[in-house]
């Protein structure tokens, strides 16, 4: 069999790196900049509510469709045909004359990035087979980078350019994203290993796999889709709770959600590394649970002691997303594999992320506080306790779906 060489290797691992850097822009460079963008496009409350519910549904329909896709196109051409998307979508919004126009654009630059959401794992698996814990920290680290940077650089470069450079500046990240998968596409020796690495997987994955068979697969759903339920919650809601349940101010709450965010970094640093090492997935999970539990019962029971506190607790709870990413590629047998679960994941995983902050605003619309809100985030962590015990088992989970 054919190998992939080191040099291949690195440029591919830094393609990794870039392209997890530049799906992510999108999604936070928009809120810092609503009043800038106000003036020359109207974005009330609503519009600006509508253009929050883009990423995660976004990334779940990109999900059923990217697995498909990139095996007709190959990993390569998919990433190409992401950064390409990305690089128009980051200048139609720029140059966006109203809302439906920016609507479009911002839908677009959604759909690629949730393709690159999904292949992301599996080009882990391709490429860096014995790395998988180092190479997704990297890029997870990379993508807590890229959902943070805008709240400060973009700002700094619409107070100095305007709201529309601000915008339009993030497509050179995607295009810098592009030039490794250039370079693997044309003269790489992927071209040549693809297809004989291709045809020795297939028999592995050539009836499309039904993952509700596997209870690692949907172990893997499940933890991904509650940290996801938690952090677009906290994400949407997080300062009004602070405000109006520990009595912060304003700036203060800004802070609050400041910290939530910022602790993304450790935990896509570390996590990885100690989900592909045996024994450690349920203890992980275990915590996660353990963490949101304790800051949602501080947020109950005492809100005003130390809000910090639980918003720390809180902020290190979705430790099961980078932990997910890890799995996707540990727990299969080949890229391809990789490639299918990672769309299924991604696919239910953003469905339930879209559903829940929708749910917790309505909640609070309804008994018009927030105790009945915080419960029902408390119910969905619980949800991610079977997975504890399922996980420890260590399956795979193709012989789980073959199996059965």
């Amino acid at each position: 069999m054919a190998t992939i060489g080191r040099l291949e290797t690195l440029i591919a691992v830094t393609g990794v790196i870039l392209l997890a850097l530049g799906i992510r822009t999108g999604v936070a460079a928009l809120s810092p900049l609503a009043g800038s963008i106000e003036l020359d496009v109207p974005l009330q409350g609503l519009a600006l509510g509508i253009l929050g519910t883009v990423p995660p549904i976004a990334y779940a329909v990109s999900a059923s469709f990217s697995p498909w896709f990139a095996r007709k196109f190959g990993l390569e051409g998919a990433v190409l045909a992401v950064c390409l998307v990305g690089v128009c979508a980051h200048v139609g919004r720029a140059i966006s004359p109203n809302f439906v126009s920016l609507f479009l654009a911002t839908s677009a630059l959604m759909l690629a990035a949730g393709v690159g959401n999904v292949v992301l794992p599996g080009l882990v698996k391709f490429y860096a087979p014995n790395k998988i814990g180092p190479v997704t920290a990297a890029y997870g680290t990379a993508m807590a980078f890229s959902s943070a940077a805008p709240s400060v650089i973009g700002v700094w470069l619409a107070n100095d350019f305007g709201w529309r450079i601000s915008l339009g500046s993030w497509a050179v990240v995607s295009a810098i994203g592009a030039f490794p998968w250039i370079w693997m596409w044309v003269v790489g020796t992927a071209r040549a290993t693809r297809g004989e690495l291709t045809l020795e997987a297939l028999p592995v994955v050539r009836v499309a796999p039904n993952f509700f068979r596997s209870p690692t697969a949907l172990s893997i759903m499940t933890i991904f889709g509650v940290s996801g339920c938690m952090a677009y919650s906290w994400f949407s809601v997080l300062p009004l709770v602070l405000v109006e349940v520990s009595g912060l101010s304003f700036e203060e709450a800004a802070l609050g959600l400041g910290l939530f965010t910022i602790m993304g970094f450790p935990m896509s640093l570390l996590v990885p590394h100690f989900a592909i090492r045996s024994k450690w997935s349920g203890p992980l999970v275990s915590i996660s649970v353990v963490l949101n539990s304790a800051g949602l019962i501080g947020l109950l029971s005492a809100p005003s002691f130390y809000p910090y506190l639980w918003v720390l607790l809180l902020s290190m709870g979705p430790l099961t997303f980078p932990l997910s990413l890890a799995l996707i590629s540990n727990r299969t047998a080949n890229h391809l594999s990789a490639l299918m679960l990672s769309g299924f994941v991604n696919k239910w995983g953003y469905i339930a992320a879209a559903a829940a902050p929708i749910l917790v605003g309505l909640s609070r619309a309804m008994t018009g506080d927030w105790t009945l809100s915080l419960i029902l985030l408390a119910v969905i962590t619980m949800f991610s306790i079977p997975s504890i015990f399922i996980l420890q088992r260590e399956e795979m989970v193709d012989d789980e779906v073959f199996e059965r």
